[in-house]
């Protein structure tokens, strides 16, 4: 009987097609220790809920969110629009429970395990008919170790379901491995001032974590989000190679950057810091995909 574990989450994916093999359902967690400068979720890097805006949404003659705003934080700018003034706000969510255009929107909320797995159940005969399965993602799953590890042991107990771990290898693993079938495994930079640079925290358990999996002989793929500027150099590709020649993996897995979660940093009254950085070339990602190959690691771009 999987025990009542209580954890947040910011939305659950049905059909999904590129988190593992065949069609899937995939939990966003949220929660993670690192900030990485090209996050395109940033709406999961705090574990608790929070309120995202679309000032286009919003209705000037309408005052019903800074009615409901129990903390005095929701005012009118120059526009006559809602501005949020986030020192302020309690996250009560009481302005997006009364927003009709939906210009204010909560993301998150907290979940049991059980519930969680509800939700999984109703696709089965689609994981069954395709080879597909589970994806937990974040955020970070290992930020939520425990109610991670109790929703991947009840898709296995329960119904045998192929398991996925997607994750940046930033905690502990605890007994994760045992549930797991496949994971997908970002790298980013081997150095580690660099890595405290981009990502606000140092890569030593990463590594760690890379090489504990490949012990086990957990299917892993690599993946190494590609950012011009920042990793995306011969050195630090170089040193990739050199660390994953000695490792047990199916492949790498080279993903562009892309600016696709810039309008939620706005949304959430945050700063984007990458906001001059380009999507990589075609030439340069296949200069990159070359320096693998040329050391008989097999790599893939991923569009």
């Amino acid at each position: 009987m999987i025990k009542q574990k209580e954890g947040s989450i910011f939305k659950i994916e049905r059909y999904r097609l590129d988190d593992g093999p065949g069609i899937r359902t995939t939990v966003f967690l949220k929660g993670c220790p690192l900030r990485c400068y090209w996050c395109s979720n940033p709406e999961s890097q705090n574990i608790y809920p929070e309120i995202m805006y679309n000032k286009s949404l919003c209705i000037k003659e309408c005052n019903e969110c800074i009615k409901a705003c129990l903390s005095s934080a929701l005012k009118k700018d120059e526009e006559g629009k809602v501005r949020i003034d986030r020192q302020l706000c309690k996250r009560c969510n009481k302005c997006a429970d009364v927003c009709c255009t939906k210009a204010l929107i909560n993301v998150g909320k907290n979940i049991t395990a059980e519930e969680v797995l509800r939700e999984i159940k109703k696709d089965i005969p689609f994981y069954k008919a395709t080879g597909g399965g589970v994806t937990i993602s974040g955020g970070e799953p290992l930020f939520q170790l425990e109610f991670t590890q109790e929703i991947l042991k009840g898709c296995k107990e329960k119904w045998g379901l192929h398991t996925v771990l997607d994750t940046s290898g930033y905690g502990n693993l605890g007994e994760i491995l045992n549930y797991t079938d496949l994971v997908l495994y970002d790298i980013k930079l081997i150095d580690s001032v660099t890595h405290k640079e981009y990502t606000g925290k140092s890569n030593e358990i990463i590594l760690k974590n890379l090489e504990e999996i490949s012990k086990k002989s957990i299917p892993m793929i690599v993946r190494i989000p590609v950012i011009p500027g920042i990793n995306d150099s011969e050195k630090n590709i170089v040193e990739v190679v050199e660390i994953l020649k000695g490792l047990q993996f199916m492949h790498v897995e080279l993903l562009p950057y892309h600016r696709l979660g810039v309008n939620k940093y706005k949304m959430l009254g945050r700063e984007y810091k990458l906001k001059s950085t380009k999507q990589p070339t075609k030439t340069s990602l296949n200069i990159i995909r070359n320096l693998f190959i040329s050391n008989n690691i097999e790599c893939k771009i991923v569009i």
